[in-house]
């Protein structure tokens, strides 16, 4: 019979908020924890032996579980926090409209909506996800931006959403907010000795992902 391992969790709070966050031992490095102090949360305790004891201690506290917000967004200050903190895109250069993230105090997130990139894709009832970064120690509210978009796209009349990833990515965030994968694109240089571009955007190929809006 093989054991569970057994793991820690931490609870981290914000007194500006009154909130709490349950994280995992194995969601704490030390870049998450270097944004958890820039981002004002302290540590309550990291030594619950449970998800569900963690999420008791905050309470017991006074504090209220993160419950994530969002809000309209310029694309300006979306490109600002884009351009701060993806990994590896930088931002794009127009929008539809902007989401972002917040944590009843500062942006966690951002995502820029517009139409699609590629001229195949654009048929005046498509609308393509161009950017979506959240900071990986908040990453489930990446569902949370997702499903503002297609809310809003519902309402303006689309009939489908599109977003790329790249093939060396786990796509678990496009599954959780109900994205299916059609197919992998070869990727590239758009550079051309008719066009010289620089390339500021990873090369190797990527999955398109697909939501019908019903």
């Amino acid at each position: 019979m093989v054991e569970k391992t057994s793991e820690w969790y931490w609870v981290f709070y914000k007194e500006s908020t009154n909130h709490y966050i349950v994280l995992a031992d194995r969601d704490i490095d030390r870049d998450n924890r270097w944004v958890l102090h820039r981002d004002d949360y302290e540590v309550l305790t990291d030594c619950c032996r449970s998800r569900e004891q963690a999420e008791k201690y905050g309470k017991e506290y006074g504090y209220q579980r993160l419950k994530y917000k969002t809000h309209p967004i310029s694309l300006r200050e979306a490109c600002g926090f884009v351009n701060a903190h993806h990994r590896h895109h930088i931002s794009p250069q127009g929008h539809k409209f902007s989401i972002a993230l917040y944590d009843g105090d500062i942006v966690i997130g951002v995502i820029i909506a517009g139409r699609p990139v590629s001229r195949m894709q654009d048929d005046g009832l498509t609308l393509e996800v161009t950017r979506c970064c959240v900071k990986e120690v908040y990453k489930n509210g990446i569902t949370k931006l997702y499903a503002a978009v297609y809310r809003v796209a519902q309402a303006m009349g689309y009939e489908r959403i599109i977003t790329y990833t790249l093939e060396t990515e786990s796509g678990t965030s496009m599954k959780a907010a109900n994205f299916k994968r059609k197919h992998i694109s070869k990727g590239g240089s758009w550079n051309s000795p008719s066009r010289q571009r620089e390339n500021k955007h990873p090369l190797e190929a990527k999955y398109l992902w697909e939501l019908q809006i019903s």
